[in-house]
């Protein structure tokens, strides 16, 4: 009975509590600055088929710094053929490493037509993957069956530059119980399957010291796949060989380079 009694005295303070936040217009919560509810009125807006004013909340979210809204307004702008009113919301979503931004632009870009537009729009497709992954990254393996228990330390250089990361270079070393075991130099490449899933392949060349079976020179290879994490890293699991090594499975994890050189920086 006690328990019946909370609930009648508690439910009409629950529903006057939901009934004030309902009584708040989006509307007038986006004019105060609330850009969830500019985009929540804009939707509500085009359902309701007033796209003049969707537009114009879809705007004060894009003006405040949601991408949310800047996609939604050049989709809507794009929709309604005003093509050149459609490219900037869309810039400021593509510079911000967004790939669904790379992606919508390609689509204005094709809508556009003419084969300098072609190109831009191929062009965004090929970057639209790659863009939130860092220039460079530091990655720690753990190397199993080779030819003794080995860590192995890379650099991974992947700007932009080297077609939208596809290419990579770097150095790895490799270490046992022994002390470090060979020194390599690489060249890679890697497709983006999608902004998550990063097959790759390297070649290595390099040194094999004393701590390894075949001191001297070093070649080998690796291929594997990339579980990519945006700006943060990757994990990954590969196969590989070297003189210095044998063959060998190994899985890792890397890291965003500027987050490995500012946690350095700030080491007593």
């Amino acid at each position: 009975m006690r328990r019946l009694a909370f609930l009648a005295v508690m439910a009409p303070l629950l529903v006057a509590c939901a009934t004030t936040r309902q009584a708040v217009p989006r509307s007038t919560s986006c004019e105060k600055g609330s850009l969830w509810a500019c985009n929540e009125w804009g939707e509500q807006l085009l359902q309701d088929g007033d796209r003049t004013q969707a537009e114009t909340a879809f705007s004060k979210a894009c003006d405040g710094g949601s991408t949310q809204g800047c996609l939604a307004l050049g989709r809507l702008r794009m929709a309604d053929g005003n093509l050149a009113g459609a490219e900037a919301p869309f810039v400021t979503v593509y510079e911000t490493d967004s790939e669904e931004g790379a992606l919508a632009l390609a689509d204005l870009y094709d809508a556009r037509g003419g084969e300098a537009h072609a190109r831009a729009a191929a062009r965004l497709r090929r970057e639209a993957p790659a863009l939130d992954k860092p220039a460079f990254d530091f990655a720690m393996q753990y190397r199993v069956g080779a030819w003794r228990p080995t860590a192995d330390l890379a650099l991974n250089i992947q700007p932009m530059a080297f077609l939208e990361r596809r290419l990579n270079i770097g150095s790895n070393l490799a270490y046992t119980s022994r002390g470090i075991s060979e020194f390599n130099g690489f060249v890679g490449y890697q497709h983006f399957v999608n902004a998550w899933v990063v097959p790759y392949g390297r070649l290595m060349l390099g040194t094999a010291t004393r701590a390894s079976r075949d001191p001297g020179f070093n070649v080998g290879a690796e291929v594997g796949t990339r579980l990519a994490l945006g700006y943060f890293g990757h994990v990954n699991v590969a196969a590989g060989m070297s003189r210095a090594s044998g063959n060998y499975m190994s899985v890792g994890v890397g890291l965003n380079g500027l987050f490995v050189l500012l946690m350095l920086l700030h080491l007593p």
